[in-house]
């Protein structure tokens, strides 16, 4: 004879185990270290301050 198992259980366990796998995938799809977190918003950062040193300024006054 086979082993007995409670059907709420296995339902319960399988279910945890779902989300535990469901889990671990997005973590490695969406997942970022806090370094790289850091490395984006710094180069962010310089690419928003060379876009600024680059803007042409103009008199908005218009000639008389």
């Amino acid at each position: 004879m086979g082993e007995i198992v409670n059907l709420r259980e296995y339902r319960k366990r399988r279910k945890r185990d779902q989300k535990h796998e469901e889990a671990a995938t997005n973590r490695a799809v969406h997942g970022q270290t806090k370094q790289d977190i850091k490395q984006q918003t710094l180069e962010k950062e310089q690419a928003e301050q060379v876009h600024v040193s680059h803007r042409i300024e103009r008199d908005t006054e218009e000639p008389a």
